[in-house]
């Protein structure tokens, strides 16, 4: 049958109908939209960051698919905005190696950014933090510009930048900060390389040396305990006593998963991840490394031992063995 129906069509000089169809037109390309609906757009997505989302079977205590941890390293190919929630409010600062005073700012119901006031001096990755409705920018300025704005404070009431005091040649350094914290209404400051670190004051606007900490030791905050990890253990401070504890229910973890170099300890929820690397197996000429990644819960239990239990544990990115790590944080998206 259709043998006869192609013959009767090139007999009478008809065109054959399937040679007529002709393929649908291409959808609209995400290109050919306007250049600022393409950025805003963009600015929602962080691909070339590594990012680490705890999976939906966990237990955690927020929600974990509204909730990030970005890895900054010297590995990722373009660093995205560093990003700050006051209020209802989400402030961004630009993050690479282009100094910029940029601060951007949106309300958390809304996807576009407006322009905030300018920070005080051009910074190139710095670290920030927020207390008391106030972000704290220190770091990631020129040496001239370090001595008299190596840090500075935005007032988000009052859409102000003031200057904080020179914390003096011993304790500003030039190396990127690895970790700016709140612990207890003040503001620690903590280096990536061997110089000492240091903490300020904003009541009395003042700063302070402090201890460094041992090298492959991190330190954080889960609710109203201070926990330290290091390569095989991971402790507690007792305020009673005034000593650190062992959190028990952790030994396997400690032997069995983290034989490789300790990263670093990040407060999520309340709930601590712990990141650390090892080397990968080998492929071809090249030497890498597998940065792996545990979420911990804690329970202090009646006869005042704090017990940990991993909820999820597994490898998250695979980088060159010559990475170098400069900060984590945790972002609510």
């Amino acid at each position: 049958m259709l043998q006869s129906s192609v013959q009767a069509a090139a007999s009478a000089g008809v065109e054959p109908p399937w040679k007529k169809w002709k393929p649908n037109p291409s959808p609209p390309s995400f290109l050919s939209l306007p250049d600022v609906i393409i950025l805003h757009c963009l600015a929602r997505i962080s691909k070339s960051f590594p990012t680490v989302l705890v999976p939906r079977g966990s237990s955690s205590g927020c929600n974990p698919r509204r909730r990030k941890l970005h890895l900054c390293s010297s590995y990722a190919p373009r660093v995205p905005l560093l990003v700050l929630a006051v209020g209802s409010d989400v402030y961004a600062l630009r993050q690479g190696y282009r100094p910029s005073q940029a601060m951007f700012v949106r309300n958390r119901e809304n996807i576009l950014w407006s322009n905030a006031p300018n920070m005080t001096v051009a910074r190139v990755n710095p670290a920030a933090c927020v207390l008391d409705g106030k972000i704290y920018v220190v770091g990631g300025c020129g040496e001239a510009a370090a001595k008299s704005c190596w840090g500075e404070v935005f007032d988000t009431k009052t859409r102000t930048w003031e200057t904080l005091p020179d914390p003096g040649d011993e304790l500003r350094f030039s190396s990127m900060i690895k970790k700016l914290e709140i612990i207890r209404g003040k503001v620690y400051v903590t280096s990536n390389e061997g110089e000492g670190d240091s903490v300020y004051d904003p009541k009395t606007r003042t700063w302070k040396a402090i201890g460094k900490r041992l090298e492959g030791d991190s330190r954080c905050w889960v609710g109203s305990l201070h926990y330290s990890c290091r390569r095989e253990s991971c402790m507690w401070y007792d305020k009673e006593c005034k000593e650190w504890k062992h959190v028990k229910g952790l030994s396997s973890f400690n032997k069995s998963c983290r034989r490789g170099g300790l990263i670093e300890t990040v407060q999520f929820c309340p709930k601590l991840l712990i990141l650390w690397d090892k080397f990968a197996p080998l492929r071809g000429d090249c030497e890498e490394k597998t940065i792996c990644c545990a979420l911990v819960a804690f329970e202090k239990r009646k006869n005042g031992h704090v017990w940990g239990k991993v909820e999820w544990s597994s490898p998250v990115l695979t980088v060159p063995s010559s990475y170098l790590f400069l900060r984590s944080g945790g972002i609510r998206t």
